[in-house]
């Protein structure tokens, strides 16, 4: 069926999946939209603010329910009631552009074209100058300006998602859909974006970045018949570097957090316990009940 399926994993997101939603049924696509958002072991109001927002808006929206927590299992469930390819799948914090749905559809008419993404757009709001300046740095790095990974949406066409039986248990569900295609597979949309909000602390960007990492090393060790897919990721860091000194004073921390997540995610890899999915609630709105009066 001609379509465009977008399945949305909810654990405890009241505070975002309202605009989230909105977001989606602001974009422009010329063919049938459903949306599914699976809140997983939620503890929260965050299923009856899908489904009010559907009423309100009358828009395509289905909710499933689940007391199961994990992403990957909402994936699984998502998948099962969808109708369309492409297939998308996007964090419940995640705002698109307008044309951002139409544009990663039409990528897709490249027969080549396995799995699209639109750019990411990185989002910094505190005012740490120091953790400005390694965002500045690391969203500048050919590897985050050209993956189809880490920017909250990625879509697949029906031939990939035949690569794979269901979700693996894995922290890193984007990488592992990256990692089953071949470089020449995969298009940035660069006319439209998804936009992330960073974590505004260096202890938030230190948890995510562990989990990151731990989903890298995670996949690596399950699945190391895709590593073939994942070579080559840094080429041209070093000449990118040389060639932009006012970045340099940011390599110190820069560093940092990548020897701190490197270390942290082995650690928790060697102990063989189950993958927690840290999140970032640094950018998540406090629930309304909680916010401080005027």
């Amino acid at each position: 069926m001609t379509g465009f399926s977008i399945i949305i994993p909810a654990h405890n997101e009241a505070n975002v999946i309202e605009s989230t939603l909105q977001s989606l049924l602001s974009s422009h696509i010329n063919c049938p939209l459903q949306i599914i958002v699976v809140a997983n072991g939620c503890r929260d109001d965050t299923a009856d603010r899908a489904r009010a927002v559907a009423k309100a808006t009358g828009g395509p929206i289905e909710v499933i329910e689940t007391p199961i927590g994990g992403k990957c299992n909402a994936l699984n469930i998502g998948d099962r009631a969808a109708h369309y390819f492409p297939r998308a799948y996007l964090d419940a914090d995640i705002h698109i552009s307008e044309n951002a749905l139409q544009s990663v559809a039409d990528a897709f008419k490249d027969s080549q074209c396995r799995v699209a993404a639109p750019a990411a757009r990185h989002v910094y709001s505190g005012w740490n100058p120091i953790l400005a300046g390694y965002y500045s740095l690391w969203r500048s790095l050919p590897y985050v300006r050209n993956s189809v990974m880490g920017c909250g949406f990625y879509a697949i066409d029906r031939q990939l998602r035949s690569r794979f039986v269901e979700f693996p248990s894995l922290t890193a569900d984007d990488k592992f859909i990256r990692n089953l295609t071949e470089p020449s597979e995969r298009r940035v949309v660069g006319n439209c974006y998804s936009m992330i909000n960073m974590p505004e602390t260096f202890a938030d960007l230190l948890k995510v970045k562990t989990r990151w990492t731990y989903g890298s090393l995670e996949l690596a060790n399950a699945r190391p018949d895709l590593n073939v897919n994942d070579q080559h990721r840094y080429k041209g860091v070093i000449p990118h570097l040389l060639l932009r000194p006012w970045l340099w004073p940011n390599i110190p921390a820069f560093v940092l957090v990548y020897l701190y997540s490197h270390h942290a995610a082995r650690q928790k890899l060697a102990e063989i316990s189950p993958a927690i999915w840290e999140r970032d609630d640094s950018t998540r709105p406090m629930p309304r009940q909680t916010r401080p009066a005027a």
